[in-house]
């Protein structure tokens, strides 16, 4: 513990509690004194908050704690600058929030107060911009995926929950796979058994025959599913209905999120094809796969 003060002693000392349109700043001399400031997120304070720290003549080491993403430009500014940043941990926020103060009471300045603490001990860790360092787009890869992975999946839900249930329940059996985009398209061209029914078996296998793709026993599963058309108990909804409408536009959607999320595969793909920082133990290449 006194290793770590002796070290940070030799810095200006800045905690900032990060909000969306103004931060709250402690900053901390070597001599011991403390003052406040209340620093606007724009460009201008950004601009007059350098300034004020960089005229002191120290190293200065700033600690911010990760509040969304609205710590990042920030981050970004400092660090472009010369000042050092550094990370607090949440947890230890709270925590050391609550022995500090005993109390439910949380305002700015108590919370750049409690970063502060956490800076002078050394309990603090260094910052790496994804954009200096050089794997920005990797992470906005993986958060991009993320969000289309999480949109893809509720649709994909609704539709075996909810819109086969009412327009087509006997078709679920032959979803077998949730990359099965053969099985959307083919609900995007007979949403219901009224739009099989009205052909006869074989104009029904004439038209769904490039539809489905390339499968095994392909006619004897066209032929099957006539035969549940036939006999389902599905709700009996015109075509040009609205219904059928809004159930064509999920399908349509699922497919739309699946080809962005094919798109973000194949990017991260090309950059990780060759990319320095893919390390597997054990392997003489690099090695990466997408489930």
């Amino acid at each position: 513990m006194t290793n770590s003060i002796s070290i940070t002693s030799e810095y200006l000392l800045v905690a900032i509690d990060v909000a969306k349109r103004a931060h709250e700043v402690v900053v901390r001399w070597p001599s011991g004194k403390v003052r406040g400031l209340k620093v606007s997120s724009q460009r201008s304070g950004l601009e007059q908050l350098t300034r004020t720290l960089l005229k002191q003549g120290l190293p200065v080491r700033t600690a911010l704690e990760p509040t969304a993403d609205y710590h990042r430009p920030l981050a970004y500014w400092l660090l472009t600058h010369g000042i050092e940043v550094h990370l607090a941990s949440s947890l230890a926020c709270a925590r050391i929030r609550d022995a500090m103060y005993n109390s439910w009471d949380k305002h700015d300045r108590k919370d750049a107060r409690v970063i502060l603490y956490l800076l002078e001990q050394g309990l603090t860790s260094p910052f790496h911009d994804p954009l200096l360092e050089g794997y920005l787009d990797l992470q906005e890869l993986s958060n991009t995926y993320h969000q289309i992975a999480l949109a893809r999946a509720r649709c994909y839900h609704s539709l075996i929950n909810h819109y086969l249930q009412l327009f087509f329940p006997e078709m679920e059996r032959f979803l077998n796979s949730s990359r099965a985009e053969w099985f959307c398209r083919f609900l995007l061209k007979f949403p219901s058994p009224s739009t099989i029914n009205r052909l006869t078996k074989t104009e029904f296998a004439k038209e769904a025959w490039d539809i489905i793709g390339r499968k095994v026993a392909k006619r004897r599963l066209l032929g099957e599913i006539y035969d549940l058309a036939c006999t389902s108990i599905a709700l009996p909804v015109p075509e040009d209905a609205h219904a059928i409408h809004t159930f064509r536009m999920q399908l349509e959607r699922y497919l739309a999120l699946t080809a962005m999320r094919r798109d973000l595969e194949q990017q991260a793909d090309g950059i990780l094809a060759n990319h320095p920082c893919i390390v597997i133990w054990g392997c003489d290449r690099p090695v990466h796969s997408w489930s």
